[in-house]
């Protein structure tokens, strides 16, 4: 259970930075301005929280790749 917690965590932190980013490189600029900003980073994390919380193995890794020197 503390596992899949701290996955979905993860997973909402990185989709948090990497889902406005992507968007932001592919259409050159957000909707409507910081409303537009806002729902793309809420969007992001809903979708790093659920595949974090399905795929808690893919995630550990990835962030303890992270975290190795």
């Amino acid at each position: 259970m503390i596992r899949r917690t701290l996955s979905a965590l993860f997973g909402t932190i990185l989709f948090s930075v990497a889902v406005p980013i992507g968007y932001y490189f592919a259409f050159d600029g957000f909707p409507e301005g910081l409303k537009g900003f806002v729902v793309i980073v809420g969007v992001g994390a809903v979708v790093g929280a659920i595949l974090g919380a399905f795929f808690p193995r893919v995630f550990g890794f990835i962030f303890e790749m992270f975290l190795d020197p």
